[in-house]
C-alpha cells in the first residue's frame, strides 16, 4: 500500500517559501526529525517548480532516492540522479507508485502540487514543522482551491527556539468520524 507523506515546513502564517521562493528564515540548527523521516521514505514526488528550485542548488541532496517530478507538460528535462518525469494523472500516479511497490513516499512539493493531492484526496500523512516566524507574503503552504479536509492529531513536537512540529493523518472525504 502506498502512502502519501507532506513533511514540510512552514511560516507560522502559512508559508513554505518567501518571495522569490527564499528559504533563509529556515531553522537550520538542528535535524528536527529530517534524517528519520527521510530514511523511511522509499520514493519522492515533486513539482516542477519544487524541482527547478532545488536543482539550482549546488548539490542535487536527493542522489540515492527515487524521484518523481510531476509536471502538466511532458516537455520538462530532468536530469538529475534517480529522476524521471511523470506527466499524467495523479490517480494514475497512485497506481503507478504501487505496480513499482513503492510504500512510504514523501510529496515533497509546491503548494499546487499538494493541492492537487488533497483537491482529489490522495494525501495520507501531514507533518509541518511550524518556524516562529511570520513572513507576511511568499509561496502559501495550502494555495486553497481544495473540499474541506478532517486531521487528526497524531503527535506534536516542541523543539528548543519554539519550532513546533504538527504530524496528522489526513481523513478520507467520507469518514464520518468527526461528525
Amino acid at each position: 500500500m502506498v502512502t502519501i507523506i507532506l513533511f514540510i515546513a512552514a511560516s507560522l502564517d502559512g508559508y513554505i517559501a518567501g518571495p522569490d521562493d527564499d528559504l533563509s528564515w529556515l531553522f537550520t540548527d538542528a535535524d528536527y526529525g529530517f534524517s528519520d523521516f527521510y530514511a523511511g521514505v522509499d520514493t519522492l514526488i515533486m513539482g516542477r517548480g519544487t524541482y527547478e528550485v532545488i536543482r539550482s542548488f549546488p548539490e542535487w541532496p536527493y542522489e540515492d532516492t527515487r524521484t518523481i517530478v510531476v509536471s502538466r507538460s511532458c516537455d520538462v528535462e530532468v536530469d538529475t540522479p534517480e529522476t524521471e518525469l511523470y506527466c499524467k494523472d495523479l490517480p494514475g500516479l497512485i497506481e503507478y507508485l504501487a505496480e513499482e511497490k513503492c510504500n512510504r513516499v514523501w510529496l515533497v512539493g509546491g503548494g499546487e502540487l499538494v493541492r492537487s493531492f488533497l483537491k482529489q484526496g490522495l494525501l495520507d500523512e501531514i507533518t509541518v514543522s511550524m518556524h516562529p516566524i511570520l513572513l507576511g507574503t511568499g509561496v502559501r503552504l495550502f494555495p486553497g482551491g481544495f473540499q474541506q479536509t478532517m486531521l487528526l492529531l497524531k503527535d506534536t513536537q516542541v523543539f528548543e527556539g519554539g519550532l513546533v512540529q504538527l504530524n496528522y493523518h489526513v481523513m478520507p472525504p467520507d469518514d464520518e468520524s468527526f461528525e
